[in-house]
Formats: structure tokens, sequence, C-alpha cells
């Protein structure tokens, strides 16, 4: 359902790497040609990267730290994902056909293919012939210890450079034939990429990127825009990644993940949690109870209130320890006499605030809502 989805947001990494400098003057052709060689003798490096999301006018932010390495192929990575309202870090290892993920504490045994390397890897020969291709296009200019390359417009040719960006953005929602078509569709409005490349060595140091892009489906565009930076240091001295025992021997398969398989009742849920569940005394017209779910990792629960698919009421409810009001965003507001957060973009409303040790957070989505009527239903949750 759309209210449980989250955009999981991605990377793209287009970098090169290792070779010996000439000292000789090169045109842009020779560099990139250098890089496309220096790529292949690629054994590991470290990553540091921040990345801006704007997809439907809904903001989130990625950053992820951490290494890479081959023979075998691995990673290890660090992220956090912010969305309104609230921050998600994570941490992966990936080995071959070995995915793991840790989210809230927990380790899960990841599908591999939905990890895949490839995802996040672009420092290879593939990824840099990519780049060759728009040789005529590139600008380059010199700087005492780098070459600067640098490529804009909005060419349809582009779309090679950035389909790994919003497929890996995507996650395992990018197998999906809705999001199959979406990606197939996209159309380039505006590219701005800046690539530095050390002279000595030719490894790509840096990138920068702004992508204005549309993807169309069943006749409806959706707008999307990407903006992010990432650098590369340690290459080719990150020693060969290992997933660590404790973390193999402590996960659980994906499928004993699914927190939300079954939908209970308040009653139900009453019951697996030591705290008294809060609930909304006032809704509007025609809005009632549809679901529940218990989260065990979190110790935190969900109540659904729809009116129609495109018209419901959520309550979330967390223990302070697992998530306070520290990691919201927005406005300034009072609830119950206490301080609150108040969001509001695009017909999607939240409003949270801490009340008995508990972390609550009230989201409603349709056309019916003001941020008056929010603050009203709140004040009625006990």
């Amino acid at each position: 359902m759309k209210k449980y989805s989250l955009l999981i947001l991605g990377f793209l990494f287009i970098m090169g790497l290792s070779a010996c400098g000439t000292g000789e003057s090169l045109n842009k052709s020779q560099v990139l040609d250098k890089t496309i060689e220096a790529s292949k003798s690629l054994e590991s490096y470290s990553v540091d990267m921040n990345m801006d999301i704007d997809m439907m006018d809904m903001q989130s932010t990625m950053k992820a730290t951490g290494d890479i390495s081959h023979k075998p192929d691995a990673m290890h990575l660090n992220l956090n994902m912010g969305m309104p309202g609230m921050s998600m870090d994570m941490e992966m290892y990936v080995q071959d056909e070995e995915a793991y993920m840790s989210m809230f504490g927990e380790w899960m045994k990841m599908d591999a293919a939905e990890m895949g390397l490839s995802d996040f890897d672009q420092l290879n020969q593939e990824e840099m012939e990519k780049l060759s291709q728009f040789t005529d296009q590139f600008q380059m200019t010199e700087e005492e210890d780098a070459y600067v390359l640098k490529l804009s417009g909005n060419d349809e040719a582009f779309k090679i450079l950035i389909e790994d960006l919003v497929v890996s953005s995507m996650g395992d929602f990018s197998s999906d034939p809705y999001m199959e078509e979406m990606i197939e569709s996209i159309k380039i409005n505006k590219l701005d990429m800046e690539i530095r490349v050390d002279k000595k060595t030719f490894y790509q140091t840096s990138q920068t990127f702004d992508v204005e892009l549309e993807m169309v489906e069943e006749g409806t565009t959706t707008p999307m825009k990407l903006k992010g930076e990432f650098t590369t240091s340690n290459i080719n001295k990150v020693e060969p990644i290992e997933i660590p025992a404790e973390v193999k021997e402590n996960a659980v398969a994906e499928e004993e993940t699914d927190l939300f398989a079954e939908s209970m009742s308040v009653e139900e849920m009453q019951e697996l949690v030591t705290y008294t569940i809060p609930q909304p005394a006032e809704l509007p017209e025609g809005y009632v109870y549809t679901e529940g779910y218990y989260d065990e990792t979190m110790d935190s629960v969900m109540l659904s209130y729809d009116k129609d698919p495109e018209n419901w009421v959520m309550v979330t409810v967390y223990p302070a320890e697992v998530m306070s009001l520290a990691d919201m965003e927005g406005e300034a507001i009072t609830v119950h006499d206490t301080e609150g957060i108040y969001y509001e973009m695009d017909g999607y409303y939240s409003v949270s605030w801490e009340q008995d040790s508990l972390l609550i957070e009230l989201a409603g989505a349709g056309t019916e809502f003001t941020k008056e009527q929010m603050l009203e239903i709140a004040e009625s949750v006990q």
C-alpha cells in the first residue's frame, strides 16, 4: 500500500582508477582512456557519499560511508536515510552470493541479487566506457593535480549514465513491472556532472552530479531530482572485506522479518506491549479502524484508519528510548501542553509529540485535512 512504501533511496558511483601519469599534456579523450585502463587494476577503495533526492516533491537524503573490495567482490557500508519526520540508520555487508542488512539492531539475511554489488560498485571498466561515449560533449580543464571533466545538457543519451542510480535507489522495487516501466521511460531534463581525475594515478577521486528527470507510468509523469557528491580514498589499500561470523550467526532470514505480516486488533496488540496504546477519540466522519501492526524489534505499534485508499489516518507509537522527538523534523507546535512537531507537504500531514514515555506520530493523507484538523485529532489521542 502507498502509505507503507518507503522510497528506499540509493546511489551511483561512476568512478575510475589506477595508472601512472606521464607528465605530458593530455586531451580529454586520452584522459578518459586512461581512466578506463586504470579501472582494470582496481582492488579496493573507500567511499564517502551524500545525496539529496526529490521525488514528487518528497525530499529525502542519503549518506553512505564504507569500503568495497574485489577478489572476492564484497562491500561493507554504513548508511543513513533521512525522510520527512524520520531518520534511519542501516549497515550492510555483501560478499559474492551472501548479503546481510542491519536495521533497528537486527541483522537480516537478504537476497544477494536485491543488494547486488553491481548496484553500488560503479568503479569498473564498463562504467568508465559509458563515460567515454560522451567524450566530445565533455569539457575539460586542468588544475595543478587534477583533470576536471564537466558534462552538461539534456541529451536523451545521458540516460545511460543515471539508470544505475535510479535502479539502485529503488532497491527491490526496481524489479516490479511498475518500476521497470518507469525506469524505461526516463527522460533527462537536465544533467550537470563534474568528475575529478588525479593527474598522477588517473584514479577518479570525486564526482558531483545534479540531475532532473521525469518518469512516466500509465500516462502519469513523475518528476525526480538527484543531487549528490562523493569522494574516494584508500584506493587499493583496503583489506579484503569479510562478513563477520557474528553477523552470519545472528542473522534471521528476510522472510522471517516481515514485521507487518498479519494485521491485529488493538486488543491483540495491547497484550504484546507493556504500555497503554494511545488511540484517537475523534476522527473525521467516515474513517474507521482497518488494520494494525506490531513491530517486535522496536516494540512499536501502528494503527490505521481509512476512509478510502487515498484518504487515511495512521497513528504510530514508539517507546521514547527507541525513537524521540529529536529524530523528527518540522514546525514546532504544542500538543497536550507539551512540545511537538508538525510537518505538511502535498496532501501529507503529520503531528509528532512525546507522551507518557512514548513518541506518538499522527499522520494523515488526502484532500480533506487541514493543520487545524490534524491538531484537533492529535489532542484527542489518549
